[in-house]
């Protein structure tokens, strides 16, 4: 699968124009390469909204009983005015990412806390891309 490189906004996994980090997660110490990063678009009502969703989806991520082996880490940005988040997740592979879709629940387990997640008031799932991580489209620039 070929993939697109990032868009210009994205300077880093940590900097995004446009957005502030709210909140950051990974496998802690794994040193796994990067071979796929997914940016996920989710639009909110208002700032509170979007950081009360993403403190849900680290509740749901701690409590999932089988999270997938390809996801390395995930980073997440709200937007300045307070209405979008942006998770910048990165994964081993695309094939792992569309793995982890594959039963239709997202990228977590059938549980009430992923549940919580996808049904979260003032939230509407905007989608996702998959894209080159940043890593390889420098080293094609350089």
């Amino acid at each position: 699968m070929t993939l697109p490189a990032l868009p210009p906004f994205v300077r880093g996994r940590t900097d995004l124009d446009g957005f502030t980090l709210y909140r950051t997660g990974g496998m802690a110490g794994r040193a796994e390469a990067v071979g796929c990063v997914v940016l996920v678009t989710i639009d909110t009502d208002d700032e509170a909204t979007a950081k009360a969703w993403v403190d849900s989806v680290f509740v749901a991520l701690a409590s999932d009983p089988k999270s997938h082996p390809g996801g390395i880490s995930a980073a997440f940005h709200v937007r300045n005015d307070g209405r979008q988040v942006v998770n910048y997740a990165e994964w081993r592979s695309a094939d792992d990412h569309v793995d982890a879709l594959s039963d239709g629940n997202g990228v977590g387990s059938a549980t009430a806390d992923w549940r919580r997640v996808q049904s979260f008031p003032g939230v509407r799932q905007g989608g996702f891309v998959r894209y080159r991580p940043l890593a390889q489209v420098q080293a094609e620039v350089e």
